[in-house]
């Protein structure tokens, strides 16, 4: 179980430099405008960008530019899966329901995402929103990491069901909820890695 910890520990700071990045390359692209960003093409348009974009009115909505299936997201949705199965594990005897709940939820999502190629991706955020609030009621996660998640949730998740609407306060909302997810990772990060580190029980 150790190795899980860690394993998932490394996979929550990769999350959380991949939004990192593409913000970091977002902004490059804005900054000097007509210069081809594409140092790594990889890390182009996270579907949270994506949305930023629509709202900030960068885009247009009748593009269908959520559609389709992207490399990034699906690392993205494969690796969170995998760290969500480690938090199952840590936080199950808190509350088993709805941490399986939250896990099958992650699973699901990939699922919906192959299948439609446009659903399913947003549904992060209600996971990150669901292991937040189990979070509560464990000694083990740190507040800020509580906050973080549960507010990163909410105004991402508000973010997506309005999308197509150009409002500059949903615009700055999300991008709190973006900043905020990345702190929710490698606050959860460092947690993984300090219960990876514990020394196992012995028989």
């Amino acid at each position: 179980m150790n190795n899980l910890y860690k394993v998932s520990s490394a996979i929550s700071l990769i999350l959380g430099v991949l939004f990192i990045l593409s913000a970091i390359d977002f902004i490059i692209s804005i900054i000097f405008i007509g210069i081809d960003s594409n140092w790594f093409s990889l890390l182009q348009n996270n579907w949270l960008i994506v949305i930023f974009k629509l709202h900030a009115g960068l885009i247009n909505i009748g593009d269908d530019p959520l559609h389709g299936i992207h490399l990034l997201d699906i690392i993205i949705l494969v690796l969170f899966s995998i760290m969500c199965y480690s938090l199952h594990t840590v936080l199950k005897k808190t509350n088993k329901i709805l941490s399986l709940i939250a896990f099958a939820l992650s699973v699901i999502s990939i699922i919906l995402f192959f299948a439609t190629q446009t659903a399913g991706r947003s549904t992060i955020m209600l996971v990150v929103i669901i292991f937040s609030i189990i979070m509560l009621k464990n000694k083990i996660f740190e507040k800020v990491t509580i906050s973080s998640g549960i507010l990163a949730g909410v105004f991402l998740f508000i973010g997506d069901l309005t999308v197509g609407i150009h409002s500059n306060i949903i615009t700055v909302l999300f991008g709190i909820g973006y900043i905020l997810l990345i702190t929710w990772f490698i606050k959860t990060a460092r947690i993984l890695l300090r219960l990876g580190n514990l020394q196992p029980l012995q028989n």
